[in-house]
């Protein structure tokens, strides 16, 4: 899921954090952190670490756990930092990075240079009226995965999708391509979202990489689902 990695909404944090690389080993602080890598600050000293470079990464998270232990690879070296890509990340490791994100996202800024949320998006989508309908909907993952059902509310910002308890469950973090039925009589529409949350019979699925057109749409369509159940 290579792609999805840069899709994540990425969180400015400063985590106690500890580097090993090449034999190098310094503690640092987080810039920023998902459940698919993070920024690790520059040590005191120069260093330059090619691409694809394997490295050891322990996180110091707030929750009261053992930090995390990672392996992680270079994607690069920026003025602000090593940014790192997880490597095998395990299930519950994710589940408490992820846990980490979503308690942050709003109250704390998120670099606008990358793709993600910044602060005045991550209040509005939190603020925008859920409206409950059931409409069709399919979306396709990376892997060859595809899934149809009905969603239980919508807004501009995601959606909530019923789901058979027993059938499988996309992971957190999946990026999928989802379309949703449109009863305004227009084609269905189309974004790029991941998996967000997960529960016993439901999952939300936030939009993500939505142009300023694509979210115009989006509020259009759920404008007109509020007339239509006034």
């Amino acid at each position: 899921m290579g792609r999805d990695r840069r899709r994540y909404p990425r969180v400015g944090v400063a985590l106690d954090a500890s580097v090993e690389v090449l034999g190098i080993h310094w503690q640092a602080k987080t810039v920023d952190v998902s459940p698919y890598g993070a920024k690790v600050a520059l040590p005191t000293y120069p260093v330059e670490l090619p691409r694809g470079l394997v490295a050891e990464l322990r996180l110091a998270l707030a929750d009261g756990d053992r930090p995390l232990a990672i392996t992680a690879r270079v994607v690069r070296t920026d003025p602000d930092g090593i940014a790192l890509n997880f490597v095998n990340l395990g299930g519950v490791s994710f589940a408490r990075l992820k846990n980490l994100a979503d308690s942050l996202l709003g109250s704390l800024p998120i670099d606008p240079a990358r793709p993600g949320e910044n602060v005045g998006v991550v209040k509005e989508r939190r603020r925008a009226r859920r409206i409950e309908v059931a409409l069709d909907i399919d979306f396709d993952a990376d892997t060859p995965h595809s899934w149809k059902g009905r969603t239980i509310d919508l807004n501009p910002y995601g959606v909530k999708v019923a789901w058979p308890p027993t059938a499988v469950q996309p992971l957190w973090g999946t990026g999928v391509r989802l379309r949703i039925a449109s009863p305004d009589g227009q084609p269905p529409v189309s974004f790029k979202g991941i998996v967000w949350r997960r529960e016993p019979e439901r999952i939300f699925l936030l939009f993500v990489e939505v142009s300023h057109e694509e979210r115009e749409r989006l509020k259009s369509l759920v404008e007109f689902l509020q007339a239509a159940l006034a």
